[in-house]
C-alpha cells in the first residue's frame, strides 16, 4: 500500500454515466454517487496531507465520439496528471435502441485517437483504463455481448499498446458473482452498477494504483 500520487495532483474521472453517477455538473467539485466519488474519498482519508484535486467529467449516455467531441472543453482546461477512463457500453447500447452501429475498426480508431491526444497533451500523465462491461441482470440486453466483447478486447489490447494501467472489470465482476453475490445485487438493469457494483469498482481502482 502506497500513496500513489504526488501532491496536489489532478486526477480525472472521464466517461459516461457509471462514472457520471448523477453528479451536480453545475458544481465542478461533486463527484457524483458512484465509484469515482468512493475512490476519491478512500484515498483521501488514506492520505489526507496528500491535496489531490479530484474531477469528475463522466456525462450519462456518451459514447467514445462524445468524449472525443468534448475532449477541448473537458479535458484540456483541467490539466490533469492522471487520466481514468471508462467508456463503451454505449457504443453497443446504442446500436440496439437507436441503431447507431459503431463498428469495432471506428471504436478502435476513435479510442486510439483519445489515448493519443492524452498522451500528446500529457506527455507525464499516467493513464488507467477500466473495460466496459454488462451483467446479466437484464434478458433484453443479452444480445449486447455479442457485440460488446470485442470492443472489451480492443480496450484491453489498446491499454496494453499505450502501457496504461489496466481493468479487467468485466472478469472481476465475474469473479464478484463466483464468490456469492448475484447479478442483480451489482447492477438492477445490467449496466448501471448498484452502490455495491460501485464500491467494487473504487476498491478494484484503489488496488490498480497500488494505494490498498
Amino acid at each position: 500500500m502506497k500513496e500513489f500520487f504526488k501532491q496536489r495532483a489532478t486526477v480525472l474521472f472521464y466517461g459516461d454515466s457509471i462514472t457520471d453517477a448523477t453528479r451536480d455538473r453545475e458544481n465542478p467539485n461533486d463527484l457524483g454517487r458512484g465509484y469515482a466519488e468512493k475512490a476519491a474519498k478512500i484515498y483521501t482519508a488514506l492520505y489526507p496531507d496528500s491535496n489531490i484535486r479530484f474531477i469528475n467529467k463522466g456525462v450519462g449516455g456518451n459514447r467514445l465520439c462524445d468524449l472525443l467531441e468534448r475532449y477541448g472543453a473537458d479535458v484540456r482546461p483541467v490539466q490533469p496528471d492522471f487520466v481514468s477512463l471508462l467508456i463503451g457500453i454505449n457504443d453497443t447500447w446504442r446500436r440496439f435502441d437507436r441503431g447507431l452501429i459503431v463498428t469495432e475498426a471506428e471504436f478502435e480508431t476513435q479510442y486510439r485517437d483519445l489515448l493519443s491526444r492524452i498522451r500528446s497533451d500529457f506527455p507525464n500523465a499516467a493513464i488507467l483504463i477500466m473495460a466496459p462491461f454488462l451483467f446479466s441482470t437484464d434478458p433484453a440486453k443479452k444480445s449486447y455481448w455479442d457485440d460488446l466483447a470485442p470492443k472489451v478486447e480492443i480496450v484491453q489490447k489498446l491499454a496494453l499498446e499505450m502501457n496504461t494501467i489496466f481493468i479487467p472489470t468485466g472478469n472481476l465482476f465475474e469473479n464478484v458473482m463466483h464468490s456469492g453475490y448475484t447479478a442483480e445485487k451489482l447492477s438492477e438493469d445490467g449496466v448501471h452498477p448498484t452502490n455495491i457494483g460501485h464500491a467494487h469498482l473504487a476498491i478494484w481502482w484503489l488496488q490498480a494504483i497500488g494505494s490498498i
